[in-house]
């Protein structure tokens, strides 16, 4: 069993921002683009003359001038030097902690597999030296920040969202489900119908759609046809100095998460609705066990939409023909942290994490014991 001297240090590696801090604290250190910047001019030429990297929100800044690469894409690690390049000005420039005398709780993606924990073991132990390392799903730390130990995570992420049922802290992998409609795919229906009025792609920024983005909302009743009319939100065009009405995108932003045929027509033959993920997924598990899920359903991640939790529930009703009671969390978008941070606080939890000495030792073999949910 491993004793800390100082706390813990929790990494939310999310595919859009990570979060990094404490478990002693209540809120994250540090909440940034999970990105990496080099210059444009070095064309790929990386190594051969020295040059400045950036990371997180100072590579977003600077995106005119730098080539930037997401380490993490739909929950799975794809770029793992820069993943480590992150995971570096994490401890040395957020946290001012060195990581020789941390012990580190880094959350991955449900379906992170056992080849990956054990790179991920590689890096901390043999690269950042760190003091022992414990890896856990964010579906389980999710849970873990509203009060549960069984119950179903509802991530809506910027690129994925992911249904996952847990049972007494361990996940239930076989009914994971994924709709297929995600941040990305929203945004990229509200930049295709302002192209069809005539704007230029080039004009269409990311910051433009992260304000429609902002603008958009859930009704509770999407066939009121009075619900989009009276909602109505301008934004300025760069570059063509003139605003814009995005009240039809601002409305169907929300409708693609519980209609995506009635938004995208012939484009969601492989999207699910969110209602009918999480129904499917529950589906998937014992009959014993399904009230008891449907009484922890947790939403989370940076995604949430105005009147979303409401209007699930109300799907969710007409689905089931049964009481459905989800609570609001307060810091959604960080509700994985959250749980970590109390995951970490546990008087148990440290017999699940790694030392760096019983890696040396072990090697592959531990982590597959440890970490097999």
């Amino acid at each position: 069993m491993t004793n800390f001297s100082k706390p813990v240090v929790v990494i939310d590696n999310g595919s859009f921002n990570l979060k990094a801090g404490f478990a002693c604290d209540n809120h994250p250190v540090c909440i940034f683009r999970n990105t990496v910047g080099r210059p444009k001019y070095l064309q790929g030429t990386y190594g051969k003359t020295p040059y400045e990297v950036y990371v997180g929100d100072a590579a977003v800044q600077r995106i005119d001038d730098l080539d930037l690469n997401y380490p993490v894409y739909r929950g799975k690690i794809v770029h793992w030097d820069n993943m480590e390049r992150v995971w570096h000005h994490v401890f040395y420039r957020e946290l001012k902690a060195a990581p020789e005398d941390r012990a580190v709780l880094l959350s991955c993606a449900p379906t992170t597999t056992m080849k990956d924990k054990v790179k991920c073991c590689e890096i901390f132990f043999e690269s950042l030296n760190t003091m022992s390392l414990c890896i856990r799903p964010q579906s389980l730390l999710a849970l873990f920040g509203s009060g549960f130990t069984t119950g179903v995570s509802v991530d809506l992420g910027e690129d994925c969202t992911e249904i996952h049922p847990i049972y007494e802290g361990g996940s239930l992998t076989y009914a994971n489900m994924v709709t297929n409609i995600a941040g990305t795919e929203i945004k990229n229906m509200m930049s295709e119908n302002i192209q069809k009025r005539g704007f230029r792609r080039a004009n269409i920024t990311e910051q433009l759609l992260d304000n429609v983005w902002r603008e958009a909302y859930i009704t509770m009743d999407s066939a009121v046809p009075n619900c989009k009319k009276s909602y109505r939100r301008k934004l300025y065009i760069p570059g063509y100095e003139t605003h814009i009405n995005v009240g039809n995108e601002a409305f169907w932003a929300g409708e693609m998460y519980f209609q995506p045929e009635l938004v995208l027509g012939e484009k969601a033959v492989d999207c699910l609705s969110v209602q009918q993920a999480i129904v499917t997924a529950i589906a998937k598990c014992d009959k014993e066990l399904q009230p008891e899920l449907y009484e922890g359903i947790v939403v989370h991640g940076g995604m949430i939409l105005p009147g979303f939790i409401k209007r699930l529930c109300q799907e969710l009703e007409l689905l089931t023909e049964r009481q459905i009671i989800i609570q609001e969390p307060t810091e959604a978008y960080a509700l994985g942290w959250l749980g970590g941070a109390v995951f970490a606080g546990i008087i148990d939890a440290p017999k699940l994490f790694i030392a760096k000495e019983k890696f040396e030792e072990q090697g592959e073999r531990i982590v597959r014991t440890k970490f097999i949910s």
